[in-house]
């Protein structure tokens, strides 16, 4: 996971660091609705990414929820 994704999630959604792996399912990392749609804001407003929040919970782990943001930055 890239360290962009990991310091949002700790600084802005305030998740707990010590559940934050590539393999950690969204529901395993502390995730739940408002979350989801606050990272769709931060996304949007820092990297001027457009990722709904039904993407974000749609992603299975972490890591391809990472993979997502990556892609959506470079553009692909």
């Amino acid at each position: 996971m890239t360290g962009d994704l990991t310091r949002i999630l700790t600084d802005d959604l305030k998740l707990p660091a010590d559940r934050l792996t590539d393999q950690a399912s969204l529901d395993d990392a502390g995730f739940d609705s408002l979350a989801a749609v606050e990272l769709s804001v931060l996304l949007t407003d820092r990297y001027g990414i457009d990722i709904s929040d039904s993407d974000i919970k749609n992603a299975d782990t972490l890591g391809r929820l990472d993979l997502l943001i990556t892609t959506k930055r470079n553009g692909r």
